[in-house]
């Protein structure tokens, strides 16, 4: 028994290593540039051990983009309002471009890659990404549908969903510039984006609250 829980810890830290070496690799190098020869150099892994782990680079891009959506989620659970939801997603944006070792980071990084390939449209991982954004979108709509008090629950359902697309398209226009290298003061533009998404967030209500 002691032995079959060596071996079994053994074998998630080495899954665990090749799930870095492929973050790493995949920020870098892209999904094209990324072979599972470069992710056993990186991971100082026989090859054999890899596709022992991993059938190809499409499931190993796939759990690569579980590991790191959970980090995400984790990191995210106790944000409550859209100040702090912008402020941690364009930071995220930010770090993306200068670490390599931020899975919540860099997963910003390696979805742009999935977002503009269409021709990947039948490739695993792609599809595997473009399902963990609607859970993210999910995600961020519920955590900020409670936040709307003195409404109906239709209003603030309609709100949060407003809310949640703006946010992402501003965090997505973010991430682009990050990855491009833009000389951006993320911290600044996170702050004039909350203030304009509270304003009009502030005006919504007001105009349902008024309402007879």
């Amino acid at each position: 028994m002691a032995t079959r829980r060596k071996t079994h810890r053994a074998s998630e830290v080495s899954k665990r290593a090749i799930l870095e070496a492929v973050l790493s690799r995949a920020v870098e190098a892209g999904y094209e540039g990324t072979t599972m020869a470069d992710v056993a150099r990186v991971s100082g892994l026989p090859i054999g051990s890899v596709y022992w782990h991993f059938r190809n680079k499409e499931q190993l891009f796939v759990e690569l983009l579980d590991y790191c959506f959970e980090v995400w989620r984790r990191t995210h659970e106790s944000v409550g309002d859209l100040r702090e939801l912008l402020r941690r997603s364009i930071s995220d944006s930010a770090a993306a471009s200068r670490s390599l070792a931020d899975p919540a980071a860099a997963f910003w990084s390696i979805g742009l890659v999935f977002a503009f390939e269409r021709r990947l449209e039948d490739n695993l991982a792609r599809q595997r990404y473009l399902a963990i954004r609607k859970e993210m979108f999910q995600f961020i709509a519920s955590r900020l549908r409670t936040s709307y008090a003195g409404v109906t629950d239709d209003v603030a359902a309609e709100l949060a969903h407003d809310m949640a697309v703006m946010g992402r398209a501003l965090t997505d226009g973010f991430r682009v510039a990050a990855a491009a290298g833009d000389d951006t003061d993320f911290a600044r533009y996170a702050e004039l984006a909350a203030d304009a998404l509270e304003s009009l967030v502030s005006a919504r209500l007001q105009e349902h609250t008024e309402r007879p």
